[in-house]
């Protein structure tokens, strides 16, 4: 059986493909569809938690929910700034707002999910080791810097 050779940080294919994602922002998977142009900047916001090519369609269905739940908190986080955290019942007795225990279980759900796609690890999860998030970045000074070569 023949070994397959790991590419390195450093391998020009390895390279070539960062240098690619750059520009690159993760499609939504198949049948999967946000509500708003606000659920998609906080897509692309969460999708770039890690490289373009690192992203299995399972993880991005998982994080699709994430990000749905997320809209939501800010929603009801909107409103609960608005009303503020303590209201007055029937009776006029001072109570926590409904809105503290609903935007207390979207975080749980949501935080559930980030745990599951390992979002949140960065000491032992492969993705974050081999620090292409660093190399990528290094892409995108290295193009925006082009702009400043080319002469006017």
């Amino acid at each position: 059986m023949a070994k397959v050779q790991r590419l390195g940080r450093n391998s020009t294919i390895t390279n070539i493909k960062l240098a690619s994602s750059v520009s690159d922002d993760v499609p939504l998977p198949e049948g999967v569809i946000l509500r708003s142009e606000d659920e998609m900047v906080i897509w692309r916001q969460f999708t770039r938690a890690r490289a373009l090519n690192d992203w299995r369609d399972f993880d991005l269905i998982l994080l699709a929910k994430a990000v749905r739940i997320e809209a939501d908190i800010r929603a009801h986080q909107l409103k609960l700034d608005t009303i503020g955290g303590i209201i007055k019942n029937d009776r006029g007795t001072p109570v926590a707002n409904p809105y503290l225990y609903i935007i207390d279980t979207l975080q749980r759900q949501q935080l559930a999910l980030i745990r599951n796609l390992s979002l949140s690890q960065t000491q032992t999860d492969s993705r974050t080791k081999n620090a292409a998030g660093n190399k990528r970045q290094e892409f995108i000074n290295l193009f925006n810097g082009i702009d400043d070569l080319i002469g006017q």
